[in-house]
């Protein structure tokens, strides 16, 4: 799906910006917007995908994957998020991955929409591409969470 938004010239990338009246994106949508762009796609290779399911503790996560016995809950943030850099440890571990059908398996996802919008990390520059954000937050991982918890960075910008 990543890749498929960032590469194709069908414009995947259109449905995460809002748009102008001659359709010249104008700014990002909002997360829970994008999050149900994405949902859209992710339907066609996950069936169960949902929104906002209730978690351990009365939180929720963004999407969660299900099956019998198992889940996979997805936190989402867009590059521009405040939080982005803590989100990863302070909602996905230590919120919905401690659900026993989890077994400690998440996915980080964040929309990216360009280098300017992204919040300084707590140490160094600001990533200046989706890669380089995706190998930045992985850094933040020890390498037991490297093994449960993926991070996926989803370049949404607009092509230039």
């Amino acid at each position: 799906i990543a890749d498929r938004i960032s590469t194709n010239n069908a414009n995947y990338w259109r449905p995460y910006w809002n748009e102008d009246k001659n359709q010249n994106p104008t700014n990002p949508k909002h997360e829970n917007s994008c999050r149900d762009a994405l949902l859209r796609d992710l339907r066609l290779y996950f069936p169960n995908a949902e929104p906002e399911v209730q978690n351990i503790g009365n939180t929720r996560t963004d999407i969660c994957v299900a099956y019998p016995g198992f889940q996979v809950p997805v936190e989402i943030k867009k590059n521009s998020h405040q939080e982005l850099w803590s989100s990863m440890r302070n909602q996905l571990i230590s919120q919905y991955t401690i659900d026993p059908n989890t077994d400690g398996y998440g996915i980080y996802l964040v929309f990216w929409f360009g280098k300017d919008r992204t919040p300084p990390p707590p140490s160094g520059t600001r990533p200046t591409n989706a890669e380089e954000l995706q190998k930045r937050l992985e850094a933040t991982l020890s390498p037991d969470e490297a093994r449960k918890i993926s991070v996926c960075v989803i370049d949404v910008s607009r092509p230039d």
